[in-house]
């Protein structure tokens, strides 16, 4: 039988870059007191996922192509480098990846949060590794290493950017190719890792799970697939008949396609217009699908669905600046927290995807760098409904008890790459 292959890549390179050749000593971090703040990990999830509908919609202001982006992997990476942001380029930061206040129960929480997405078991697999690797004699401020390691869980190594950045890049891509087994290849392009690279923070997702139900592999035909400028094109469309959560508007149905175990589940977001995405893309949120945890029902479903293959490639600098995280890429930026010296700067946020769907299970990787440098219910009897994705629709991976969202993207044609 054939499988039901999804397999994320995702690259995220966030290059932090030093502002100047000042000498830097460590020194321990000061912790602002924490009195009064409250943090949960359901707080931490809230946030990641109204970033997740930000990232989303800032990338897909024009919704005529395909996109796939783990806004999970984009998250943790720069959480890592969240804390160690200070004044202005924290608040930017807070606001615009939705994180809670700078204190020491925010990272921790963020920690339980990525411990508690973690599964492994013989049918279903979700691995969430970080790491940061550190210019050799380059020195971190006590706490903020601590904050790293024991709340992001954090593998922490030096390298020697300066004099040897090639041997650096291969040793960063190979932890992550190990980390995604072997889905992620070349994470660090290149050229990227230079003499004023100081620091890089990496984050891995492996995610490998079989559907709950296959779908039906005899019954997958060429059927069309309506794009949205009006015209059709051929795809392999599966199918299968089962028993799953659904809910509908008078704009979009909604079709959430469990894996086994059931601790996640695909959502497949279907306008009900063929061109409806546009639409869609500009109002969805955040609220839309805590409608549609409120309103599902346990329906009989007819469903149709395409196998489809995607690769992304984003710089993500523009759009997390859009979203108002302006001062973490100038020469104003305050990483303080890291090194107790305003001597680094994001100089670069790149994102790479790539997902594969056919007809028995998911896999799906996604890597991040962040790269710092020197700154200059029981069945109804009655008719089953159909879900026929058979035009552009959104779809949504996300943790089913937690709603954390993992992986999110579009699709509006399914034969292009």
């Amino acid at each position: 039988m054939k499988k039901l292959f999804i397999s994320g890549m995702i690259i995220l390179l966030v290059i932090l870059t030093a502002c100047g050749q000042k000498e830097l000593i460590a020194q321990e971090e000061k912790q602002p007191a924490s009195a009064g703040i409250v943090s949960t990990p359901e707080i931490v999830i809230k946030g990641l996922n109204e970033f997740s509908f930000d990232i989303y919609q800032t990338i897909n202001k024009s919704s005529e192509i395909n996109s796939f982006i783990s806004p999970l992997s984009i998250s943790a990476a720069l959480g890592m480098t969240y804390a160690g942001a200070e004044s202005q380029t924290a608040l930017e930061m807070k606001d615009a990846l939705h994180y809670g206040p700078q204190r020491a129960e925010f990272h921790s929480d963020y920690g339980k949060m990525l411990d508690s997405l973690t599964t492994n078991t013989k049918d279903f697999e979700i691995n969430i590794a970080n790491a940061v690797w550190v210019q050799k004699q380059f020195p971190l401020l006590k706490g903020y290493e601590r904050t790293v390691k024991k709340d992001y869980r954090s593998e922490s190594r030096e390298l020697d950017f300066v004099k040897a950045p090639e041997k650096s890049r291969i040793i960063i891509n190979d932890w992550v190719e190990n980390k995604t087994n072997d889905r992620i290849q070349d994470l660090i392009p290149s050229g990227i890792i230079d003499p004023d690279t100081r620091m890089i923070l990496t984050n891995a997702v492996y995610f490998n799970a079989e559907w709950s139900n296959y779908f039906n592999e005899e019954m997958t035909r060429k059927e069309p697939f309506y794009l949205l400028d009006g015209l059709s094109k051929d795809c392999d469309m599966m199918y299968q008949r089962h028993h799953y959560q659904y809910s509908k508007t008078s704009a979009l149905e909604i079709l959430e396609i469990p894996y086994k175990g059931y601790d996640y589940s695909m959502l497949i977001l279907l306008p009900k217009q063929r061109d409806g995405l546009k639409d869609m893309v500009k109002n969805i949120n955040v609220n839309m699908l805590e409608k549609h945890d409120e309103s599902k029902r346990n329906e009989d479903a007819l469903v149709y669905m395409p196998k489809f293959k995607l690769e992304t490639d984003y710089e993500l600098k523009p759009h997390l600046a859009a979203l108002g995280m302006k001062e973490a890429f100038t020469d104003n930026a305050d990483f303080s927290g890291m090194t107790g010296k305003k001597d680094l700067k994001i100089s670069s946020v790149i994102h790479k995807a790539f997902i594969e769907v056919d007809e028995r299970k998911t896999e799906a990787a996604a890597a991040t760098a962040v790269v710092m440098k020197l700154t200059a219910a029981v069945p109804c009897m009655i008719a089953p409904i159909e879900f026929r994705a058979d035009h552009p629709f959104i779809f949504i991976i996300r943790h089913n008890d937690s709603k954390a969202i993992i992986f999110m993207g579009q699709l509006t044609n399914p034969e292009s790459k």
